[in-house]
């Protein structure tokens, strides 16, 4: 097994440096998901979790894309592959966690011919409390997500980073620093790295645009602003409608119109039904003629020495039935 793990991966302990950026912040839970994996176009070689330990990393996991996978006796009877065998993915699920799993975790991706990246992942006891987006914003799936952030407080920002909140999750998104010479460091978080796109030429006013959104991309993004004054912080949800699916403003414009629809339907036949019952009034007045009319009575010769009276209105297609 020694021999295995030496093929696997050739790895040396190494100092942590705090200064590093953290990609994911998770709240720990009796089981934790921790994710990495890998969509650019290099080939991936091998993946290695470790876990730092004061200024050491213990290894958790390996996995290789020729000699398989390796896990950790310490580890083996709670930790779990989302997906086995996948050859971009080795996101791992750890189970009956306890204070111990709080700390820092590293994801290596060896890649070919670029070299390697890595992913870095804090799990942290203390939640993250509630946070009231300012705005909300709704895009389809596979359209383009653009989100502007505008700092409107006094003082020169020197920073901003771009996070996306979750369920017991933050992830960074793009971090913006001014540097010597004028000059702005722009540095992406592991998971947007490849769709995503920050402009932070001006610090003061920051767009994010996420190329073809997919159903992860949904949740809240917020935006901190650190000036030499005093900070700012921008929250906005964003809403991803999935392919088939109406969502909820066009579902209340559908149902508004159709309410609409139905008022107008329903006055419409209420006008018509007075307006014939109207009608029905006036026909029958003009045919309800009392017998005792003031009209003279004809006097007609049935023939046979009887005398017929009748008494009858004054009508046009009456009277051309007697001519």
């Amino acid at each position: 097994m020694k021999t295995i793990v030496g093929l696997l991966f050739l790895y040396t302990v190494q100092t942590i440096h705090l200064e590093e950026i953290v990609d994911t912040t998770l709240v720990l839970r009796s089981t934790i998901t921790l994710d990495c994996s890998y969509s650019g176009n290099a080939t991936a070689i091998q993946f290695h979790w470790s876990k730092v330990n004061g200024t050491f990393e213990e290894t958790i996991c390996t996995r290789h894309q020729s000699y398989g996978k390796y896990i950790s006796e310490k580890y083996m009877s709670r930790l779990s592959f989302v997906v086995e065998n996948s050859a971009s993915d080795v996101s791992i699920i750890l189970k009956e966690t306890s204070e111990a799993d709080i700390g820092i975790y590293i994801c290596y991706v060896a890649l070919f011919p670029t070299g390697t990246v890595k992913k870095v992942i804090a799990v942290q006891a203390d939640d993250f409390g509630h946070i009231e987006p300012s705005s909300h914003q709704s895009f389809k799936e596979n359209a383009s997500i653009t989100l502007n952030f505008l700092y409107t407080l006094l003082g020169d920002v020197k920073q901003v980073t771009v996070q996306k909140f979750t369920s017991g999750k933050i992830d960074l998104v793009a971090s913006c620093a001014h540097v010597r010479n004028g000059r702005t460091r722009l540095s992406y978080g592991f998971d947007f790295i490849h769709h995503s796109f920050v402009n932070c030429s001006n610090l003061q006013n920051i767009t994010l645009i996420i190329h073809k959104a997919c159903v992860t991309d949904d949740g809240l993004y917020q935006c901190l602003f650190w000036s030499d004054v005093k900070t700012q912080t921008i929250s906005k949800r964003v809403y991803l409608q999935k392919k088939g699916t109406t969502s909820f403003s066009m579902l209340a414009l559908i149902c508004g119109a159709s309410s609409l629809v139905i008022v107008v339907i329903f006055t419409i036949a209420a006008l018509c039904l007075v307006r014939k019952k109207k009608n029905k009034k006036i026909q029958a007045k003009q045919v309800n003629v009392s017998f005792n009319s003031t009209y003279p009575q004809l006097q007609l010769d049935t023939g046979d020495g009887e005398h017929v009276y009748a008494n009858f209105v004054s009508n046009t297609s009456f009277s051309r039935s007697w001519t």
